[in-house]
């Protein structure tokens, strides 16, 4: 998985990935049968670890907090090699919306069930009265996974993390949400 969010798909080698797993060609082969299988579980792999931080994210009652945590535990307390890489998920569908739409499709379904975490935690805060106003959960969902893709792109162009807070908290102000 490191390998492949290092490099991307694309430029990732059997030979180096052979070598990153420390095993020979039979072995893998038999075990992934081509590189393509190998990435999808790395994918998977990928989006269960973020979807562990998104429990996190529905249990909070507080939209604001909720987000706040998401970005806290994804990206702005990792450590700065980590946070440079950006998300997986959004790189495999800037690679290869073009060249391998498979895999791109699968990256987007992962990432819409981030966006569906944000939607459920801003339908529990409307339920709860903590929103105002006729704000549609899955529209400010949107537009909050909007803002995560930027993010993860600013991130791989080397955007500090101070200035990427930044953004997210002028994000949660224009959302009319005090972190």
């Amino acid at each position: 998985m490191l390998l492949f969010w290092q490099q991307g798909y694309s430029a990732t080698s059997l030979s180096q990935l052979l070598q990153a797993m420390a095993i020979g060609r039979s072995s893998f082969y038999a075990a992934f049968s081509d590189k393509r299988s190998l990435y999808i579980e790395a994918l998977s792999l990928f989006a269960e670890r973020t979807n562990a931080v998104l429990s996190d994210v529905r249990d909070q009652q507080n939209p604001a907090n909720a987000i706040k945590l998401f970005f806290e535990h994804t990206l702005f307390q990792v450590p700065e090699r980590r946070m440079r890489r950006g998300c997986m998920l959004v790189n495999t569908v800037l690679e290869l919306a073009q060249t391998d739409q498979g895999l791109s499709d699968l990256a987007s379904q992962k990432l819409a069930k981030i966006e569906a975490a944000f939607a459920d935690c801003f339908r529990a805060a409307a339920v709860a009265q903590r929103m105002t106003g006729d704000q549609d959960p899955e529209h400010l969902a949107q537009f909050v996974m909007t803002v995560n893709l930027g993010l993860r792109v600013a991130s791989r162009k080397n955007t500090s993390k101070k200035q990427l807070n930044t953004i997210l908290d002028t994000t949660l102000s224009l959302l009319g949400m005090a972190a």
